[in-house]
């Protein structure tokens, strides 16, 4: 999801205006809500928190809250999709790989997936609140749009080596964007807590599935 350079125009009820994060005082006012967030869904459902809460728990006031997204369910969706933005860093590794071996690269993909599944376990409660919760608060939606981002650079990298080319790559990054918000869901409320061997298990199943692609291909 494109960071703009300022807040969007006003948003419709559960959407989200994207924050640039870059800006010192909107990157302190986000952080200050996440950690609140976090606190609040160790005790409570999200639908049971109340901006007035939120707000005061995080030291910010409502005007600003409402400065940046029209509800706290946009708010929750925006803020764990930055986090998972942040702990997988693809913009990093898209940069930085331009030249770099399949070794490599499965290596970077192999330490963002177990950042991501640490980060989750380390936060169970609050994750398995947003997977449960009641109300559609778009947050597979949102991580769906992040993770997508994440998959047009692993398959590009992918074609890069000449690997899966006769795969359409929208269809391809789709595909993996929807099977990984799965897998996350299946981490959050599982009760599972060996992070190397799920990130190993993940990472396992990308080569498995580009070595049937490799099979179909030589067959064909």
């Amino acid at each position: 999801m494109p960071q703009s350079p300022a807040l969007s125009a006003a948003p419709t009820r559960r959407q989200g205006a994207s924050v640039n994060l870059t800006e010192p005082r909107a990157a302190r006012t986000h952080e200050a809500l996440t950690t609140a967030l976090f606190v609040l869904l160790d005790e409570h459902d999200l639908t049971e928190i109340s901006i007035s809460e939120l707000c005061r728990t995080a030291g910010v006031h409502r005007t600003t809250f409402y400065g940046h997204y029209a509800d706290i369910y946009a708010f929750a969706g925006d803020s764990f999709g930055s986090i998972l933005d942040q702990l997988a860093d693809l913009d990093q590794l898209d940069a930085g790989q331009q030249s770099a071996s399949v070794e490599a690269i499965t290596a970077s993909y192999y330490d963002s997936v177990r950042a991501i599944l640490a980060h989750i376990l380390e936060h169970r409660r609050a994750y398995r609140m947003m997977f449960s919760t009641r109300v559609d608060a778009g947050f597979r939606r949102e991580l769906h749009q992040r993770l997508l981002r994440h998959a047009d650079v692993a398959v590009a990298n992918w074609r890069r080596f000449g690997l899966a080319q006769d795969v359409d790559p929208e269809s391809a990054a789709a595909f993996i964007a929807g099977g990984s918000v799965g897998v996350l869901e299946q981490w959050a409320l599982s009760n599972a807590t060996d992070v190397d061997r799920a990130a190993a298990d993940i990472v396992g199943t990308t080569e498995a599935w580009l070595e049937s692609r490799r099979l179909a291909e030589s067959q064909a």
